[in-house]
């Protein structure tokens, strides 16, 4: 059985590496089916995500309230949010204990 090749993407703006959400994922982790959203693969030490409750293997499906469906979505907001006044992104996560859970990160 062949794994398909996984492609990590790094976030620049965030420091963060990230992948995106697979069905073996989904099926492990026994996510709703139509979840989407990237696996945290590495929080850089200057991080903003550092020290918040995200971790390694956290998946974040939303930012800003939009669904995230590849690396260049997050990309997106992430850039938008530090054009604007307010420097704080918001995220929907799952933790690793499959907990959903939203929070705020500040940018800057």
């Amino acid at each position: 059985k062949t794994t398909p090749s996984i492609q990590i993407d790094r976030i620049e703006d965030l420091k963060i590496s990230v992948r995106l959400l697979n069905k073996e994922d989904i099926k492990e982790r026994k996510l709703p089916n139509q979840t989407s959203g990237l696996i945290l693969t590495n929080i850089e030490n200057n991080s903003p995500l550092k020290n918040t409750t995200l971790s390694v293997d956290s998946i974040i499906i939303e930012a800003q309230k939009k669904k995230i469906r590849s690396a260049n979505d997050l990309r997106k907001i992430t850039k938008e949010v530090l054009k604007s006044n307010q420097k704080t992104i918001l995220l929907a996560i799952y933790n690793n204990q499959n907990q959903k859970r939203y929070i705020g990160v500040k940018l800057d």
